[in-house]
C-alpha cells in the first residue's frame, strides 16, 4: 500500500469519487467507488492506499489511516487549500516527488501552529524546485556573479539580471541571497520571496485565478 494525501475530490457517478492524492509517486489520480470508502477521503489525513490495476481510469481498491487528520482552521485551512490547488494545478501526473511529499506532511503539521507567512514561501520553494522552475541567485542569466550591493530584476523563467542605475524598486543581490536561504524573520526578505514566488507560479498557472487565492484575498480584506 502507498502512504498519500488527498488533494482534491469530486463526486463519480452515484456513490463515488474521483479523487487525486499526493504520494511519493507523485500527483496520482484515482476513482473511490462506495459512500463507505469515499467517506474516508478526509483532507489533511495521512492514508495508506491499496490501487487496483492500471487503466484509463484507476481504481482505489483499499483505504486506510496512516495517522489523525491534522486540524485546519481559519487563514490556515485555507492556506492549506492553497497547497492542494497549487499542487493539482501545477504537478505533473505520476512523476516522482519523494522530497515534495515529505515537505507537504511537514508544511501542515506548521500550519496548525504557526505564522503561515514563511510556511507557505518554503513550501512554494519546494514545489518549484520539484517542477525544475527554480533558479540560483549566484549568477544572473548572462553567468556573471550577483553582488550584495547592486540591484537586480528578476525574471520568472531565467532569475537574476542587473538591473539599470536608478531602478530602485529592483531589489540588491544580498535580499535575493536572503530569499535563496529562506532568512525568513527580516520582513522584508519574507515579502520579497512572496513576490518572487508568485511572479513565477502565476508563469506556470497562466490566466485562471487560483480560487483558494481568491478566497484567502477575500478575508484578508
Amino acid at each position: 500500500m502507498t502512504p498519500g494525501w488527498v488533494l482534491h475530490r469530486r463526486p463519480y457517478r452515484e456513490t463515488g469519487a474521483l479523487v487525486d492524492v499526493l504520494t511519493a509517486e507523485g500527483r496520482q489520480r484515482g476513482v473511490v467507488r462506495g459512500q463507505a470508502k469515499t467517506a474516508q477521503l478526509v483532507a489533511f489525513m495521512p492514508l495508506l492506499i491499496e490501487w487496483g490495476p492500471v487503466r484509463d481510469l484507476r481504481a482505489i481498491n483499499r483505504l486506510e489511516p496512516l495517522g489523525p487528520s491534522i486540524t485546519l482552521t481559519g487563514n490556515a485551512l485555507l492556506c492549506g487549500l492553497y497547497i492542494n490547488e497549487l499542487c493539482v494545478r501545477l504537478l505533473p501526473q505520476d512523476e516522482a516527488c519523494p522530497g515534495l511529499m515529505a515537505d507537504y506532511g511537514r508544511t501542515l503539521l506548521a500550519l496548525a501552529s504557526g505564522d503561515p507567512q514563511p510556511i507557505l514561501r518554503r513550501f512554494e520553494a519546494s514545489l518549484l524546485n520539484q517542477l525544475g522552475f527554480d533558479f540560483s541567485v549566484a549568477h544572473t542569466s548572462n553567468g556573471a556573479p550577483v553582488e550584495d550591493e547592486l540591484r537586480y530584476w528578476v525574471h520568472p523563467e531565467s532569475g537574476p539580471r542587473l538591473a539599470p542605475p536608478g531602478a530602485r524598486d529592483a531589489p540588491f543581490g544580498r535580499d535575493l541571497k536572503r530569499v535563496q536561504q529562506q532568512a525568513f524573520e527580516d520582513p522584508t526578505t519574507l515579502n520579497l520571496a512572496k513576490r518572487l514566488n508568485r511572479a513565477r507560479l502565476n508563469a506556470l498557472l497562466g490566466d485562471k485565478p487560483l480560487q483558494s487565492r481568491l478566497l484567502i484575498q477575500g478575508v484578508s480584506q
